[in-house]
This record gives C-alpha cells, structure tokens and sequence, in this order.
C-alpha cells in the first residue's frame, strides 16, 4: 500500500462505510470508516480492478492510500452522479435508464468471477449467522447447496445510488460486496435493494421502486440467460441471508415477500 503523503481538496459525497474526496488530476480518494475490514477494502479494489479489465464499464482502482490514519482507495474521478440523482432529474426517461442498467448487468455476468469469494458461500454464512430459527437455516442452506453453482462476476449492490450517469455513459461503482456466483441471486439481490433498501417508503414511493425493481428485472432477463424460474429460484436463500445484515425497509412488505419465496419452493416460512 502506498503511503505517500495526498491532500483531499474537496469533499465530494459520504456514505456508511466511506467518505469521498477529491485530490486533483483527475482523481478521488475514497476513505473508509474504522469499521470497514480490511477484507472488504482489498475486495472493493480488486474487484474493481478485475471488472475493468473484463469490460465492464467502471472506475478501476488505481492504487492503495492511508491519509491522516485512514486506510483509502484512489480511483479517477467520475464527473456525473447517480443514476438515482439523474432519474429525479428526467423521471419521463426512468424507463430507459433502468433498461440500460439491466444491460450493463447482464454483460457484467457474462465476466467470470475470477478468483472472488463464491458467492454461495456468502450466502451460507448469512443465514447461518442470521435470525431465522435453526431448522430453518438448515433447510435453507441444503435447499443452497443444490443450486447450481455460478462463476459469472457478480456485483452484490447493483442499485440506482451505485451507477454513475457520465459522459462517457454509465459506469458501475463500489464492489465491495462483489463474488463469484450465479447471476440470478445477483438479479434477486437487485430486486430487493430497489424495493427494500435504504429510502424514502411512502406508498407512492413504494409503487415507483416495485415498477423500477420489475423493470431492471426485466431489462436483466432480456439481455442474459436468466429465467424467472431462475429467479424464483434463488430468491428464497438470497432473502433470507439478507436478514443477517439488515432490517429490511418497508418490513412488513419485505417478510410477506420472504415467506411467498420460501413457501414456493417448499422451505418452513417464517410466520
């Protein structure tokens, strides 16, 4: 890791793990939170590394930094914001914008994973240290393990806030959730940020992220070999495992969500 001395000249945006500054020439250094493992940190920066090099479109990480204490990654500066920032700016086009994400998604699962962590493997440790009753976690994980195994690169946060509007067009940013695995469980992963994450939950704000969640869904199985029994698939294991991490927003609506996914494929709900 490079230690030379760097000068953030402006702050640019702040997020849960992260602050991002810039630092001239065309370049940003992303600083993150004592809380944030060392693990995650090297994964967001070769995984970036690895996507780029694959085709996808992205900021490539240009190299490890430490400013006043704080562990960083430099990458090049991205002029634009995200899609969600423009969408609010041209909401007649959110249609387009979200077709054209689900093709980016697409062609990012068409790079193999490399050597990232396999996915399932991921999903296995969430929902063996999540809040689902035992008899469950252990039905879930051998109703996993007979999945098909997936090497495609996935992303494991692909939403609105993590794709870039440029002028070079739209770029994908911060993997550090990135793995090695099926690109359904990425499309179902997708699904639930867009519908259950972080934001706003008024009804009329529910139905916009249901219609988006759909679109990009959509968009997704259209450009790739990804059926809806392939989604209906993995949506049961990647929900669940997403318990450990979070509470989901709009939680009423995300547990009937969750139960209607167990129950299709024959798995103990949880009410």
């Amino acid at each position: 890791m490079v230690t030379d001395p760097i000068v953030p000249q402006h702050f640019l945006a702040s997020g849960a793990s992260a602050e991002l500054f810039d630092i001239g020439e065309g370049r940003v250094i992303k600083l993150f939170r004592d809380s944030v493992s060392e693990e995650m940190i090297a994964r967001e920066a070769d995984a970036s590394v690895h996507a780029g090099a694959c085709g996808v479109p992205t900021a490539a990480a240009i190299e490890r930094r430490t400013w006043d204490g704080r562990r960083g990654i430099v990458y090049p500066r991205l002029e634009g914001g995200t899609v969600m920032d423009w969408i609010r700016r041209n909401p007649m086009r959110a249609g387009w914008a979200l077709g054209r994400m689900g093709d980016i998604h697409a062609a990012m699962h068409r790079a193999g994973g490399g050597t990232l962590r396999p996915l399932k493997q991921v999903l296995a440790t969430d929902i063996a240290y999540g809040p689902a009753p035992v008899a469950l976690q252990r039905a879930a994980i051998a109703y996993l393990d007979m999945l098909p195994d997936g090497e495609a690169l996935t992303h494991g946060d692909f939403h609105l806030g993590n794709v870039m509007m440029t002028p070079q067009g739209m770029m994908v940013i911060d993997w550090s959730k990135a793995a090695a695995g099926h690109p359904a469980a990425d499309g179902v992963r997708s699904e639930m940020l867009m519908r259950f994450g972080i934001g706003p939950t008024d009804w009329v704000t529910n139905l916009w992220r249901d219609w988006a969640a759909g679109r990009l869904g959509k968009s997704h199985m259209k450009s790739s070999a990804v059926s809806a029994h392939d989604i209906n698939a993995w949506r049961p294991v990647v929900a669940l495992a997403w318990l450990r991490a979070r509470d989901a927003g709009r939680t009423p609506a995300f547990m009937r969500y969750l139960d209607k996914a167990l129950q299709q494929v024959g798995l103990p709900t949880l009410r």
